[in-house]
């Protein structure tokens, strides 16, 4: 038997959609892209941290590949073990918008520069 879902649900700051879906966040333009590249809406738990980059939490791994493969190439994504919960692990697809170039942008500082002139991002690009 896997993690209930559910138990994510119970914040007042989290959504709850039908099929078991928790959001909680920007989380409208992940929603949208998993379900037109055909990945089932059901039993996860999406944080947003804004429209660029969050976590798609889900009781299967095989379900953290499936959601990482239906947000390829738009972003990028790394699915890891996010923890154990009441004995059952629990799966994590991170993911993170790419540019139309394929570089993966920062999605929160957009320009960094050291007090010695250096810029190390530009944009939301890593300079090199």
């Amino acid at each position: 038997m896997a993690f209930d879902m559910s138990r994510f649900g119970q914040s007042r700051w989290v959504k709850t959609h039908p099929g078991g879906v928790y959001t909680h966040g920007s989380t409208e333009p992940v929603l949208s892209v998993l379900d037109v590249r055909g990945f089932e809406l059901r039993e996860l738990f999406l944080i947003g941290l804004n429209d660029s980059c969050g976590t798609i939490v889900v009781p299967h791994e095989s379900r953290a590949h499936e959601a990482a493969t239906a947000l390829e190439p738009a972003f990028d994504t790394r699915v890891h073990l996010f923890g154990n919960r009441e004995g059952h692990d629990v799966w994590a697809a991170n993911y993170t918008r790419r540019a139309l170039d394929g570089t993966t942008l920062s999605p929160f500082i957009t320009d960094l520069t050291l007090k010695d002139g250096t810029v190390l991002i530009r944009e939301g690009r890593w300079v090199r």
